[in-house]
């Protein structure tokens, strides 16, 4: 079987690692990149997971799908919801209501999943399954008894992130992971040849995972770089990319010579820094914040969730969470944010996500003990972004933060009151992000600064890492359709309208991104998306409320180690 258009996300995927490594190491990818169009492509804010993949499936702006996060605030709560939340069907379930046969498999953000009439939609790695899929996490879902007699049972557990202090962990990542991609790469040669498909689209999350954790072993000029690096742990994070090369050219050969191909990734990686800021910390100093004297709430909160994810073996984990129920998990975590915040003396603060350094104010009749009046909004605007503008790094002098962007300016759409008031973006040190912890987790006596000490520099899921996000991944497009122009500018959602023009298919007026036409040569005649309205979907995906308790994807997200 065959494919009109074929789909490879390679989750973290990076331009200057490829480039680094070189075409020797890539064949595939830089044969494609010469073949077609290539961009260092330009994620929406914040370069992180969610909001990312889910733009370039729906081809809406995250104003208008409602996703920015795995989480969503209500005053000083917060739940997890990932892709539950998420407010308009993908392309391929649009596809699929002209008639074509789409595959979507192993995207994040997509439990439950899209109800295709003609095609197969596997949910990620989110989903709110134990660490053995279950049919839940498949669509038909019959198509889960078939995988499971021909691979047997499709585990998430095979690399532990919290483990990472464990001896000789990171040794063995780069296998770990070159024997995953080899797995999934089974599974998509499979799916793919049991259809003539219209649309293939599959996901590999095995270089962000590499660039997380072996960054500071490959890069000998991070400042976190171990100082006698093992040939296993210098060479992991090049001999994942190199597998990916291998599974992209195997996908791109079985897909038939006159396949479209898309290569893109939701952000890029690079190195951390040494350095941390404690931006809650940071707002105290500034009159903004009040934390409670001697609250010991957000700390021991956070000390509880370190110990039952780094104790606990990776099913014991999963079952403490999913026992909890579902109340007392997202307290957990509400707590180890806000819990040592005074709100009645409070009037900015921060979810103080290393991957989403964002600022919240505290709003009258917004939040529980808002202490910004409505008409004081844009005072208290100014206020925030002149600290915000004025932080310097302690040690160097230097500007901390490069951009302060109020929601308004970056989303548009019905959604955009569920991000926060205010972005930002981090310069970086020498080439390297600062890194953003919780205050609750600081050291007694810490201020809004302070340096890692050297048996933090490889950190681990729940700790800062040492490789972190960028806001420019990768785009690669290639095919009949594709003229041999290099490099090109492109954002994320620009990634999705060109893929529709490439299958003739007019991108809704409502979606984000512009058909590269630079890039693109003319087709025929092209046809119309059906209403974007997810009730005009009635084969759509479930509700979350509909598809079961979502505490099920929290105790998912917590055991994985995506949720801190």
């Amino acid at each position: 079987m065959s494919a009109r258009a074929i789909v490879i996300g390679l989750d973290g995927a990076d331009v200057d690692v490829m480039e680094g490594l070189g075409r020797s190491a890539l064949p595939n990818l830089f044969g494609l990149m010469d073949r077609g169009a290539w961009s260092r492509l330009l994620s929406v804010q914040p370069p992180a997971t969610l909001p990312n993949w889910t733009t370039f499936l729906t081809g809406m702006d995250p104003g208008a799908h409602g996703v920015f996060d795995f989480t969503v605030r209500d005053g000083y709560r917060v739940s997890f919801a990932a892709g539950t939340v998420r407010e308009a069907p993908t392309v391929a379930a649009r596809l699929d209501r002209l008639g074509m046969r789409c595959a979507c498999v192993g995207f994040p953000g997509t439990w439950p999943p899209e109800r295709l009439e003609r095609g197969v939609f596997l949910s990620g790695w989110d989903s709110p399954v134990a660490f053995e899929a279950d049919a839940s996490y498949v669509w038909p879902p019959a198509l889960h008894d078939a995988i499971r007699a021909r691979f047997g049972e499709r585990r998430f557990d095979d690399v532990d992130e919290f483990d990472a202090d464990a001896p000789g962990w990171h040794a063995r990542l780069g296998e770990a992971l070159e024997a995953r991609i080899g797995h999934k790469l089974a599974l998509a040669r499979w799916l793919l040849a049991r259809e003539s498909w219209d649309l293939f689209a599959f996901y590999f999350g095995e270089s962000d995972t590499a660039s997380h954790h072996l960054w500071a072993h490959h890069d000998a000029g991070s400042p976190r770089h171990p100082a006698r690096p093992s040939d296993p742990e210098r060479d992991g994070l090049a001999r994942v990319y190199r597998a990916l090369d291998r599974a992209v050219g195997q996908l791109v050969a079985d897909a038939g010579p006159d396949v479209e191909v898309t290569i893109v990734s939701d952000h890029g990686s690079g190195g951390a820094s040494d350095k941390v800021l404690y931006l809650n910390r940071s707002l105290e100093a500034a009159g903004l914040l009040r934390l409670r004297p001697g609250s010991p709430v957000g700390a021991l909160a956070s000390r509880a969730k370190d110990v039952a994810l780094t104790v606990l073996p990776a099913r014991a984990r999963e079952r403490l969470f999913s026992f909890a129920g579902r109340a007392l998990p997202g307290m957990v975590e509400s707590r180890a944010r806000f819990g040592a915040i005074d709100f009645g003396g409070t009037r900015a603060f921060s979810d103080e996500l290393n991957y989403f350094p964002s600022v919240h104010l505290n709003l009258r009749g917004r939040e529980p003990d808002g202490q910004v009046p409505p008409d004081g909004r844009e005072a208290a605007l100014r206020e925030v972004e002149a600290h915000l503008r004025g932080l310097r790094d302690p040690w160097t002098g230097a500007a901390v933060v490069r951009h302060v962007w109020r929601r308004e300016e970056l989303f548009a759409g019905p959604f955009v009151e569920r991000a926060p008031d205010l972005l930002l973006e981090l310069h970086l040190d020498r080439g390297y992000s600062y890194n953003l912890m919780p205050s609750a987790s600081a050291p007694p006596g810490t201020g809004p600064w302070r340096r890692l000490g050297p048996e933090e520099h490889l950190g681990r899921k729940g700790r800062s890492l040492a490789g972190s996000h960028r806001p420019r991944g990768l785009f690669v497009a290639a095919g009949p359709r594709v003229r041999p122009v290099g490099e090109v500018q492109a954002r994320i959602a620009d990634a999705s309208a060109t893929l529709l023009a490439r299958l003739d298919i007019a991108p809704d007026p409502a979606m984000a991104g512009r058909v590269l036409r630079e890039a693109v040569r003319r087709g025929g005649g092209q046809r119309a998306l059906p209403d974007a309205l997810p009730d005009a979907l009635p084969d759509a995906a479930p509700t979350a409320r509909e598809a079961g308790d979502p505490t099920r994807l929290e105790a998912r997200l917590r055991a994985l180690g995506y949720i801190d």
